[in-house]
């Protein structure tokens, strides 16, 4: 399945969209205390939701089927790191759901994360392609001035 990847990346966004805009109830929003401090566990899923895209753009790489031919960390920044603004300002919009901006921090800080992991393995995999392509330049060169001698 070459676009697998693809349609996980896609389907995952739609799903991460979804949850924001529809009524979940109040379960989500449970506290949970410890002597130090307060933590409220839908700070946690928004979080981890946007760090789902890691896998799902390391499959696309191994696959050596990426989601994006062009530009892909771009991409990956618009639309990642765009959905995550999104996602919690259209609860804005519905009077079913709440605006929270500490929800829109965690959206952001798990999209940040997951784009500063993508941006150092595209210029590690950027990298390692050149040296891979000077290597093979160093090669033929040196081939063919050894049949030059012969």
């Amino acid at each position: 399945m070459a676009n697998g990847a693809r349609w996980l990346f896609w389907g995952w966004l739609i799903i991460v969209l979804a949850m924001n805009v529809i009524p979940l109830g109040d379960d989500l929003n449970r506290i949970i205390h410890k002597s130090i401090f307060e933590f409220r566990l839908d700070y946690l899923i928004h979080f981890v939701s946007f760090l789902v895209f890691i896998p799902l753009y390391l499959i696309a790489e191994r696959q050596g089927n990426p989601i994006f031919n062009h530009k892909s960390v771009l991409k990956y920044i618009l639309i990642v790191g765009g959905s995550a603004i999104i996602s919690e300002c259209l609860q804005y919009l519905l009077p079913y759901r709440t605006f929270n901006p500490m929800d829109m921090i965690a959206n952001l800080f798990g999209a940040i994360l997951t784009l500063l992991f993508i941006f150092i393995s595209h210029r590690k995999h950027l990298e390692h392609r050149k040296v891979i392509y000077n290597t093979k330049i160093l090669a033929t060169d040196s081939t063919e001035d050894t049949e030059k001698v012969i």
